[in-house]
C-alpha cells in the first residue's frame, strides 16, 4: 500500500525549496525525487525512512530541481492558453481540430458543458477557485474521453482492417505512463491523450498495438511486422516516446 500525505518545508534551511508530497511505498528501495507533469516535487521513500532526512536531501538536488522546474514553466508560458487549467484553447491535432473555451460562473450547484461547433462552454459553481480548477478540470476529461470514444476507436477499426489484423474489444483509458497496449485476449487500449498527437504518431501506435495481435512481444519478428505496415517506425517510436511532454496540464489534474 502506498501512503500519501503533504510535507511543508519548515526549517530554514529549507525555506528555498517548494513544498513537496512524501509517499512511502513498500517496493521502494532508495529515495526517488520526481516532479509531476503539474509542477509538484514529489519525494518516494521506503517504508520506515526517516522523513526528517527529506529536506535536506532535496536541498542537494536544489540545484536540479530549480532547472527541471524552469523548463517546466518555460514549456506552460510557450503555449499558455493551452497548459493553463483553465485552458481558452484545446487543440486536439489528431483531429486537425480546435476549440475555444468560455468559462462563466453559474448559479446552479452542478457544472454544465455546452458544445457548439469549435467551441465550449463552461458555467460553473460559486465555489472557491482552486475547487472550481479541479472540477473544471475533471469535466473536460471526461469531454476528452468522450472526443477519444467517437473517434479512436472508429480509426483503430480502420486501420484493423487495412492491416487484415482483427481485435476482440478496444477500450479507451486514462493511462498515465502508456499510449496503448495489447492483451493476450487481443483487448487493445488506448490512451485518451492520443488525440494530442499528431496523426502519424496515433497510427504508428495502432500499427504498434495491432501488431501484438500476432507477437506478444517485442522481438524481431515483431518489428519485422511493424515495419512491414510502418517502415519509418524507428524515428515514430522515438517521438511517441517524448511526446507526453507536450501534454497540457489541466489532463493530469
Amino acid at each position: 500500500m502506498v501512503h500519501n500525505f503533504y510535507m511543508p518545508l519548515a526549517s530554514a534551511l529549507s525555506r528555498s525549496l517548494p513544498d513537496y508530497v512524501l509517499r512511502t511505498s513498500p517496493r521502494c528501495k532508495r529515495v526517488l525525487i520526481k516532479i509531476t507533469p503539474l509542477g509538484r516535487v514529489e519525494v518516494v521513500v521506503p517504508r520506515g525512512f526517516d522523513a526528517s532526512r527529506v529536506p535536506a536531501i532535496l536541498l542537494q538536488r536544489q540545484s536540479w530541481l530549480n532547472a527541471h522546474l524552469a523548463k517546466l514553466k518555460a514549456r506552460w508560458a510557450e503555449v499558455p492558453h493551452e497548459h493553463a487549467l483553465r485552458p481558452t484553447q484545446i487543440r486536439l491535432q489528431a483531429l486537425d481540430r480546435c476549440w475555444q473555451v468560455d468559462y462563466l460562473p453559474g448559479t446552479g450547484r452542478q457544472l454544465r458543458l455546452q458544445m457548439g461547433g469549435e467551441r465550449l462552454q463552461l458555467r460553473y459553481p460559486p465555489i472557491a477557485e482552486a475547487e472550481a480548477d479541479e472540477l473544471i478540470s475533471r469535466r473536460l476529461q471526461k469531454w476528452l474521453n468522450e472526443q477519444a470514444r467517437q473517434h479512436l476507436l472508429p480509426w483503430l477499426a480502420q486501420t484493423a482492417e487495412e492491416l487484415g489484423l482483427a481485435y476482440t474489444k478496444a477500450c479507451i483509458r486514462a493511462q498515465k505512463t502508456r499510449w496503448g497496449s495489447c492483451s493476450t485476449g487481443k483487448v487493445i487500449n488506448l490512451n485518451r491523450n492520443l488525440l494530442f498527437l499528431p496523426p502519424p504518431l496515433v497510427r504508428y501506435l495502432f500499427v504498434h498495438e495491432l501488431s501484438h495481435i500476432r507477437h506478444m512481444n517485442h522481438s524481431s519478428r515483431f518489428w519485422q511486422q511493424v515495419s512491414k505496415y510502418e517502415p519509418d517506425y524507428r524515428r515514430l517510436d522515438a517521438e511517441l516516446g517524448q511526446a507526453g511532454r507536450h501534454l497540457p496540464r489541466w489532463v493530469h489534474v
